[in-house]
């Protein structure tokens, strides 16, 4: 960490700090914000706290304005800190701009864990509202994922901090960051200061500096340095009026000699922080050491190595911004042939004056490459410094539209609304329609979206591909809207006319779902084929196996996406994966993989920020919450989907939190509940009918259900006569609700007999057990006992098992009225979510660190749950775990 003013006073504060690292040694992680006005003192609390140790190691990074579109830029920093032993393939170096922000954070995760000793690990970062966006993802990822781990995050802030901060995301647990604010300095502390800087202060002299400056270390330091000390001493005259902090580095500044008042001003255009050896070039000084040492006395440079910096950002930007408009043209002119790549890029661009179509050109060449490489705030950055130095109206505009098509590629959606004024500002245009159209789509103005997109297709002409990007869009709208034959259709010509990579998956992955739900299935089938092995096409492969009632299938393929960790894929796609994966473990009768896998994606999504996932995630993780009872967890789930079904409202979106609502009213044994959560949603063809073309049963079978426990048993009948031949040929578990039901409306047992058959040859655990305890209701009410008894131990045992606590204890009344007494459950289901998946994980012969980075947490954590395992279930070995939940 760098140098800067001495430190003194904020005893208080560094006890706090001092506290939390005392805390991250027991175990007990947490980030902590240290905020205050510039110049205040932050970064030189940091180092003090730095030094404070013992700790294993410090990882330390700096924000900086001209940084922030630079995408892992912070997380680049921290990684130097970082033995190469403990980097994963992605900290090696700075991340790619083209990696997904959250694998980063897992991988910066796992080197925590491989850090931590007795010691902790101290993470640091100053000036954080400068962040990258990359890296603000990549660390509020991480650091959500503290647990029992050696770890303090310390994050120096600048007063006011933005709105939505990131470490507003990234808080351990659930504990919000701690707060520690830095105010101005004490007048015995600005005496320490003045003695630090060769200057005493009487405690008079201290009050009024005090008072003048209130306190500001920089603003006293530079008053201290600049005064002399029968003006400082002199306590019957006023101080000087306040000057601003600028103006008190520009005095500076200006007593420098003419070598090393160039130095200081080309080392101000080359950044906080450059080469000595390009300032030099750039200055043209002749004798470096010299001015270097005139610099650094004067406190305007400091010298690290081979490298000078600034003292504060403050110092440089008070230097930068009284550069006259020549000088530093200039400047920027000599910077852009000592540097290369963006760096040069960025320097030619300040340099320019006036429109530069030359420069524009290489600025959209730029953006070309950038969007090749997925760096989509680069490629935004690019095309509108390209923008502005286009003389030309049309390439202006061109430019300025492909800007915000860079910013929703990447994700930033606020910064791409912030632009759409200007968008609409333009001539129209194909590229304008179809950005505008994107921008209401993604706000939910979907009529106005519609007419912009169709606009957007109509006017690109026979460019096949703004006809295709154009396509693209609208057939995600359109399937969305439920016109599945539309976004088939769409799609199709999409991908016939060759769409940019960009817009290639959003084309395939709604040709592929709207042909599903056209009822093409052949057709479907076969798209999904030509989509290759990737792991986005086998995900969607498993969910179509869900779809067809093959629970053990999708059930195979999605647990082989997860388990290989599908390098490459995005984390919206895996947190997709898991979802499904928890439904189909939940159909299966899996629910301790259910609730692990479905933990595992609610804490993904949260991070991926996609509001259709988080709908879908939430409604197919609350099955096992409904199914064992846990009522809190469930509702909160059942209503995330209904909220986020009412902010983006589609077909499929009422169909999962429909579903997800009736399956929690099912396990409350509210059946008029049930109804009122299905009845409506069955009822519109605008759902019903995409959804059964898809081939998704399970509500039908609620809707059944739901009307036999209402008592409309002529309604429930006849739903039975419709859906029973759309199961013949899909044994699974509507297959056996539908046999299950049935039975319960006829009360023959013939239909029982028929039912228990097909259950016995299916993975339905749930249904089958439902079934076990109804036809052994049947049989002790037709005088056999013996066998009715059998079958309603047998369900009991069974559900049990799954920790179906509501339907157990159904399960268990009927025991009763036997005059029977139910048997006392146990094993695992003592055991939390995480303990689960631990648990699990370790019986398959995993490591701590393959455990840790299945679940995306450290080794440490892995060990501390396991050794809450251990105690749970009075076992002391990997052996005895294996063993117990075989």
């Amino acid at each position: 960490m760098g140098s800067g003013e001495p430190f003194v006073g904020r005893a208080d504060e560094l006890a706090t700090l001092t506290g939390e690292l005392g805390r991250a040694r027991a175990g007990e992680p947490s980030v902590v914000v240290v905020s205050g006005a510039a110049g205040i003192g932050k970064t030189t609390l940091l180092r003090r706290l730095a030094a404070a140790g013992p700790v294993a190691a410090v990882l330390h990074a700096t924000g900086a304005p001209e940084e922030v579109a630079l995408p892992f830029g912070i997380v680049g920093q921290l990684v130097a800190d970082i033995p190469a032993d403990a980097r994963g393939p992605l900290l090696t170096t700075t991340p790619p701009a083209t990696a997904d922000p959250l694998a980063v954070g897992a991988q910066l995760l796992a080197a925590l864990g491989e850090l931590q000793a007795t010691d902790p690990v101290l993470l640091v970062v100053d000036d954080a509202q400068w962040t990258d966006d990359a890296s603000a993802r990549a660390l509020a990822f991480t650091v959500r994922r503290l647990r029992r781990d050696h770890v303090l995050v310390v994050l120096g802030v600048r007063e006011p901090e933005p709105g939505q901060a990131w470490w507003e995301r990234g808080t351990v647990g659930a504990q919000p960051a701690r707060r520690v604010p830095l105010g101005g300095l004490t007048a015995d502390d600005l005496v320490e200061l003045g003695r630090t800087l060769g200057r005493e202060l009487t405690p008079a002299a201290a009050d009024r500096l005090r008072e003048h400056t209130d306190g500001h270390t920089l603003h006293a330091a530079a008053l201290l340095r600049e005064l002399p000390a029968e003006v400082l001493l002199d306590t019957s005259t006023t101080l000087p009026a306040p000057r601003s902090f600028a103006t008190l580095v520009l005095v500076r500044v200006a007593a420098l000699t003419p070598a090393t008042r160039e130095l200081v001003l080309a080392a101000a255009v080359l950044g906080d922080h450059c080469p000595l050896a390009d300032v030099v070039t750039a200055s043209g000084v002749d004798d470096a050491v010299t001015a270097l040492d005139e610099a650094v006395r004067a406190g305007l440079l400091t010298e690290a190595g081979r490298d000078v910096a600034f003292p504060h950002q403050l110092v440089r930007a008070a230097v930068y911004g009284d550069l006259p408009p020549a000088r530093r043209h200039a400047l920027h002119r000599a910077a852009a042939e000592l540097v290369d790549g963006t760096a040069a890029t960025a320097h030619r661009v300040a340099a320019a004056v006036g429109a530069d179509p030359g420069l524009a050109a290489e600025l959209e060449s730029q953006a070309r490459d950038d969007t090749a490489a997925r760096r989509w705030r680069a490629a935004a950055d690019h095309l509108l410094s390209a923008a502005d130095l286009s003389p030309d109206p049309a390439a202006r505009a061109a430019r300025l539209v492909g800007g915000v098509d860079a910013m929703l590629a990447g994700g930033d959606l606020g910064r791409a609304l912030r632009s759409e004024p200007d968008v609409r500002a333009l001539p129209p245009s194909a590229a304008r329609s179809r950005v505008v159209g994107r921008l209401e789509a993604m706000t939910g103005r979907f009529h106005d979206a519609r007419v912009s997109l169709a606009d957007a297709l109509d006017s690109a002409g026979d460019d096949d591909t703004r006809r295709a990007a154009a396509a693209a869009h609208l057939s995600l709208l359109s399937l969305i809207e439920g016109d599945t034959e539309a976004a088939a259709e769409l799609a199709g010509r999409a991908l016939t006319w060759g769409p940019a990579a960009e817009d290639e998956p959003t084309a395939r992955f709604v040709r592929a779902v709207a042909l599903f739900a056209t009822g093409d299935h052949r057709t479907a089938d076969a798209e999904l084929a030509r989509n290759g092995d990737t792991a986005e096409s086998a995900t969607l492969r498993g969910v179509v196996a869900l779809w067809r009632e093959d629970a053990p299938a999708a059930a195979d393929t999605l647990a082989t996406i997860v388990r290989d960790d599908a390098t490459g894929m995005s984390m919206q796609g895996r947190v997709l994966a898991l979802a499904h994966l928890s439904e189909a473990t939940y159909r299966i009768g899996d629910w301790d993989g259910s609730a692990a896998h479905g933990s595992l994606a609610l804490s993904l999504a949260r991070d991926a920020g996609v509001l259709l996932g988080a709908g879908i995630t939430n409604a197919l993780t609350s099955y096992v919450a409904s199914g064992r009872g846990d009522w809190d967890v469930a509702q909160q789930r059942v209503d995330t989907a209904l909220g986020a079904n009412r902010l983006l409202p589609w077909w499929g979106g009422h169909a999962y939190s429909s579903t997800a609502a009736a399956v929690l009213a099912q396990a409350r044994g509210d059946p008029a509940a049930m109804h009122a959560a299905l009845a409506p949603r069955v009822a519109d063809a605008a759902v019903n009918g995409p959804v059964d073309r898809v081939g998704v049963l399970p509500w039908r079978a609620l809707l059944v259900e739901a009307l036999i426990g209402t008592g409309d048993h002529d309604a429930a009948a006849a739903e039975l006569d419709t859906l029973a031949p759309r199961v013949t040929d899909r044994p699974g578990w509507t297959a056996v609700e539908v046999a299950r039901l049935r039975a319960e409306l006829t009360d023959r047992r013939a239909d029982y007999e028929q039912a228990v058959d097909l259950a016995g040859r299916t993975r339905a655990e749930l249904p089958r057990a439902r079934l076990e305890t109804a036809f052994g209701r049947h049989l002790i009410a037709a005088g056999e006992r013996r066998p009715g008894v059998d079958l309603l131990r047998t369900a009991h045992e069974r559900l049990t098992r799954l920790g179906a606590a509501p339907f157990a204890a159904r399960s268990d009344d009927e025991l009763r009225a036997a005059g029977l007494h139910p048997p006392a459950a146990g094993g695992p289901l003592s055991l939390t979510p995480q303990e689960l998946a631990v648990a699990r994980l370790v019986a398959q012969g995993r490591t701590n660190r393959e455990v840790g980075a299945t679940l995306f947490v450290t080794g440490r954590t892995v060990a501390f749950h396991l050794s809450n395992i251990y105690a749970k279930l009075g076992i002391s070995s990997r052996r005895e775990l294996a063993a117990h939940l075989t």
